[in-house]
């Protein structure tokens, strides 16, 4: 199934800098291709006013679309954390701002407003697979502080420093996999049959 949904993806990142490469230029903004290091996100900036947790250094922030254009990393997670990235991913107070009948921007769990940085980095469950990550890190015997540092696993960005290569790109994938599994597990009917307990057997099960 993720195979399949390669042949689009595949074209995802290079479409999307195309496209805002254009847009950029149009307005003589400052674009990433243009000038790397000088380039950061709107989408930081949306996080740095909403006063959501982010990276202090928007570097680091740049650093977590290490693995965007990566063909070998299956498109749907691609495009999963993209969208995270660029804060359009949809989520239960989007489906409230959208007017969508009976929508409930609460999350079902915790009792608060349902965005996204809440259900990703936040709710019972994503505390669940970063507690996870880290028992995995402590267990490696992996004593970075980076590695347990909570804005870290709510981006995992690429530090050459902290993981090589390799073994960043097989964290990410488990981290990006059960992370986009909360997401849909947040969203009735699934919620109704698939809940903590069941996510948290399938979360350690992970590694």
């Amino acid at each position: 199934h993720l195979q399949l949904e390669e042949t689009w993806g595949i074209r995802l990142p290079f479409a999307y800098k195309e496209i805002n490469n254009g847009i950029k230029r149009i307005f003589k903004q400052v674009t990433w291709s243009d000038q790397p290091q000088n380039f950061i996100p709107q989408s930081y900036y949306t996080r740095e006013r909403d006063e959501v947790d982010r990276p202090r250094d928007p570097q680091h922030f740049k650093a977590a679309y290490k693995l965007l254009p990566a063909s070998d990393i299956p498109a749907i997670l691609r495009s999963f954390h993209l969208e995270y990235l660029h804060w359009s991913l949809i989520s239960r107070s989007k489906h409230e701002d959208m007017g969508i009948h009976n929508a409930n921007a609460f999350c079902l769990h915790c009792n608060t407003v349902a965005t996204n940085s809440h259900l990703l980095n936040n709710c019972v469950m994503a505390q669940l697979i970063k507690t996870v990550i880290r028992k995995f890190f402590a267990h490696k015997k992996w004593n970075n502080t980076l590695l347990s540092d909570d804005t870290y696993l709510s981006y995992l960005w690429w530090d050459p420093k902290v993981l090589n290569n390799a073994t960043y790109k097989e964290i990410w994938l488990v981290w990006a996999k059960i992370r986009k599994h909360a997401h849909r597990c947040d969203f009735l009917p699934r919620i109704d049959w698939f809940g903590p307990l069941q996510f948290a057997a399938k979360t350690a099960t992970a590694f």
